[in-house]
């Protein structure tokens, strides 16, 4: 069984997602961004969702580099996939479209819809009010963008999402969880 460590940063959703990582399979070890400070023996780091902006959390920074240079996989939700992007250098700046709690569409290429084994179109909830900017190209890795920001996003080491997966406002909450198994594991 494949060992995933999630970076509880005080969210009310942090055990959907726990639920969500174990249903396919997973076994998962929480541990608070307050006490994150090592890379484990776990093959993937999950960074969940949680209030504030990225730079509140900076002290777990270089922890998170040290996994990365490590070769370990990281998937982030909100919060999560902030970060990864702030660590990237990438702006995270408040949102032209806050949503708490409400669905958005996404039309996905198809590319993303092979990816996901989604149709076309798919409904996913967001509860944020920051969103990364999408100012540039980033060597190895695929953006979904909608309205100048980046709400997914993937690569050979990581997988990230701007919206909720586990929410249960967000169709085919498995087709998002399912590519840590086939991509990162």
């Amino acid at each position: 069984m494949k060992k995933a460590l999630f970076v509880d940063f005080d969210d009310s959703f942090s055990f959907n997602v726990v639920q969500e990582l174990t249903e396919i399979g997973l076994l998962v070890k929480v541990v608070s961004w307050t006490e994150f400070n090592a890379v484990t023996e776990h093959e993937l780091l999950v960074l969940g969702p949680g209030p504030g902006h990225p730079d509140e959390y900076q002290r777990i920074f270089g922890v998170i580099r040290d996994w990365q240079e490590a070769g370990k996989k990281i998937f982030g939700i909100c919060l999560g996939h902030q970060i990864l992007w702030r660590l990237k250098g990438f702006e995270v700046l408040q949102s032209a479209f806050p949503l708490h709690g409400q669905k958005i569409k996404l039309n996905l290429p198809e590319a993303w819809q092979e990816w996901l084994n989604l149709p076309a179109e798919i409904w996913v909830q967001r509860y944020n009010s920051l969103a990364v900017v999408d100012s540039a190209s980033e060597v190895g890795v695929e953006k979904l963008v909608k309205d100048g920001e980046i709400v997914m996003s993937r690569s050979s080491s990581f997988i990230s999402y701007q919206f909720h997966p586990e929410s249960v406002g967000t169709k085919c909450r498995e087709s998002f969880f399912r590519p840590i198994l086939t991509d990162l594991l």
